[in-house]
């Protein structure tokens, strides 16, 4: 009974984080394919961290708070990840809204909702970055280095919080430091046709703008592509360590 609930914790936390972290957790990766990888990473951990897992007591109300701490850590870890996500989405959305084609979504599968079509092709390139950047292998081992700077039933400390807030500020940081080149040169658009209106009112400048304003941001858009990669990419490498202080942190080191 004792190996079937240390098996059955460490299967939650390995399902958590592949269930959550970004491009394997994606609602259009099978079902089976996630709990077969889960299982799999399950079955390849437990002969390595079931030595240093503490006696776990029987009791179902226990073992369910145990539970619930692993999938709560999983979620942690992945919520890193995905504020980078978040980031680049909320930049595309910026970008969207600025050049007038708010109007023009399309569905967004990962969220079952309405998307900007740049906050598409900007997740679609976060996914690729995610890849080269090697950041699903910065996962994988934290997730084996878990067990051992916080092994099952490791009681929490505060500290991990402030990494957490710390993120989340970052993500607004880096979603307008990737949008920061389109809102500075459409805020300059603006502005110069505002003038032409006040100086040409026979210029029917509501007309005008639509086909400048689109045309000038995706050719910002294009051109800052390589700074948009570049700080992408870091903010994935970065998360090779961000994810083991996060750790300790909660630990208390």
């Amino acid at each position: 009974m004792q190996d079937v609930m240390v098996a059955l914790l460490i299967l939650v936390r390995v399902g958590g984080f592949v269930i959550l972290i970004p491009v394997l957790g994606h609602k259009l990766v099978p079902p089976p394919v996630k709990a077969g990888l889960a299982v799999l990473i399950t079955f390849l951990l437990y002969p390595v961290v079931s030595p240093s897992i503490p006696v776990i007591s029987p009791e179902p109300i226990v073992f369910m708070l145990l539970a619930a701490q692993e999938m709560l850590l999983a979620g942690i870890l992945a919520l890193l990840a995905n504020l980078i996500f978040s980031a680049v989405q909320f930049a595309g959305q910026m970008m969207s809204f600025q050049m007038g084609m708010s109007i023009a979504n399309v569905f967004d599968p990962a969220t079952s909702a309405q998307g900007a079509i740049t906050a598409q092709l900007a997740s679609v390139l976060a996914m690729l970055l995610w890849l080269t950047a090697g950041a699903h292998h910065a996962f994988l081992l934290a997730l084996a280095d878990s067990f051992s700077i916080l092994p099952i039933g490791q009681a929490w400390a505060s500290g991990g919080w402030v990494i957490l807030n710390d993120a989340a500020a970052d993500m607004f940081v880096l979603a307008l430091r990737l949008v920061a080149p389109v809102l500075l040169l459409l805020f300059f658009v603006n502005v110069a046709l505002g003038l032409v209106s006040r100086a040409v009112p026979q210029i029917q400048v509501f007309f005008v703008s639509f086909p400048l304003t689109v045309g000038v941001g995706l050719l910002v858009f294009a051109l800052s592509m390589p700074s948009i990669v570049s700080l992408t990419y870091d903010a994935f490498v970065s998360l090779g360590d961000q994810l083991p202080a996060m750790m300790r942190s909660l630990k208390g080191g």
